[in-house]
């Protein structure tokens, strides 16, 4: 936002004073989305029923 405020209007702010501006104004900056990085993984589209042929492949080696 400081950024922004000095190429639009050529007034050189600290980020504290945009800061504290912002939060006067009752804005806040955003938290980025919590995205999950493990657990259950998501199904597939056909409901894992499907076998690929490189698996086919990989169990033929195995035994």
């Amino acid at each position: 936002m400081a950024e922004l405020i000095r190429v639009r209007h050529g007034v050189v702010l600290s980020l504290r004073t945009v800061g504290d501006y912002l939060r006067c104004w009752g804005l806040s900056p955003q938290r980025p989305i919590r995205r999950p990085t493990s657990g259950t993984p998501r199904p597939c589209a056909d409901g894992g029923r499907t076998i690929r042929p490189s698996s086919l492949a990989f169990a033929a080696r195995a035994r």
